[in-house]
């Protein structure tokens, strides 16, 4: 503006004089040179200085703030932060295996026979292919029976549950190593503990005596190990 100011004031006195006018301005010729010569200058420093867009920059985000394509903050930006120091917890380690080593292989009723016994190696429980082994009944009356271990080389060995409640594997195995019998006397409800001479441990429950058929009916849980 300042240098079409100094145009103005240059040319338009020699106009005005022309037409009987009288103007301020440079009288000389020289005067208007340095005139024209100002406004020049004032029109190449005015076009340099002025801003690119005629938008005002905008100002630099925070040093350290998290921005989004569209130029705001992240919103989840504090929170990553806050989050980055901490330590994950471990996940739970599984429960340790039982350290009896006992896994429960069968369970199911079964008659136990006056002869020929019935071998609690074999799954599910059944008279022996070869020579009687396992255990046999005897001696039966009306309300009770005795089981007795058909003696082998190696042969089973048994003794009578007094718990209140039936036992474990592992409480089972001990008690038929710590009571250990090759005969029990036994009635409807009796609990027996036996060690095979394969290793297993057998849970007698004495379901019935039947003095009839010279057999007792029991339910017989196996675990091996």
């Amino acid at each position: 503006m300042f240098g079409l100011l100094c145009f103005v004031v240059a040319f338009a006195k020699e106009a005005a004089s022309g037409a009987g006018i009288s103007l301020p301005g440079p009288k000389s010729g020289g005067a208007r040179v340095g005139v024209v010569a100002v406004g020049i200058l004032a029109l190449i420093l005015g076009t340099a200085i002025r801003p690119q867009g005629g938008t005002p920059a905008e100002p630099a985000p925070a040093a350290g703030a998290a921005v989004s394509p569209q130029g705001a903050a992240a919103p989840g930006a504090a929170t990553a932060s806050a989050g980055a120091g901490t330590t994950a917890t471990a996940a739970p380690a599984p429960p340790a295996p039982s350290p009896t080593g006992l896994a429960a292989v069968w369970t199911g009723q079964v008659g136990i026979p006056f002869e020929g016994g019935i071998d609690l190696d074999l799954t599910p429980p059944g008279r022996h292919p070869g020579f009687p082994q396992g255990i046999y009944a005897t001696g039966f009356s009306s309300t009770e029976a005795v089981l007795r271990d058909e003696i082998q080389m190696d042969h089973d060995t048994f003794g009578l549950w007094t718990g209140q409640a039936p036992p474990s594997g592992p409480a089972c195995a001990d008690w038929a190593a710590s009571h250990a019998g090759d005969s029990v006397h036994v009635k409807a409800g009796s609990l027996v503990c036996l060690r095979t001479p394969g290793g297993r441990t057998a849970l007698i429950k004495v379901d019935s005596i039947a003095p009839a058929d010279y057999q007792v009916e029991a339910t017989v849980t196996l675990w091996a190990g």
